[in-house]
């Protein structure tokens, strides 16, 4: 596995982190600050991730898998007010 960057690299390492510690499930809201994290888990093969355009629609699909399962699911986004936009999800749980 060959990081092409630190940023990459660093993907990675979270990515990988958040596995050891028993997440399988992502939920992927793409914009370029996030892209080495959605890389990360596209590279896997053991875990599964959706992809959503509206990071509303990616909060309420993550919250409804933790309730069906009881177990996490991470949500990635780019940075600035996309992250607000999990606010109602997050309002729900």
């Amino acid at each position: 596995m060959k990081a092409c960057n630190l940023n990459h690299l660093w993907g990675r390492l979270i990515v990988e982190e958040l596995i050891r510690n028993g997440v399988s499930e992502f939920c992927l809201s793409p914009g370029s600050r996030s892209t080495p994290l959605a890389i990360a888990v596209a590279e896997r093969d053991d875990v599964h991730s959706t992809v959503h355009f509206d990071e509303r629609g990616s909060a309420f699909r993550a919250l409804g898998f933790a309730k069906a399962t009881g177990r996490p699911a991470v949500l990635i986004c780019t940075s600035g007010t996309a992250v607000a936009n999990f606010y109602p999800a997050l309002i729900e749980a």
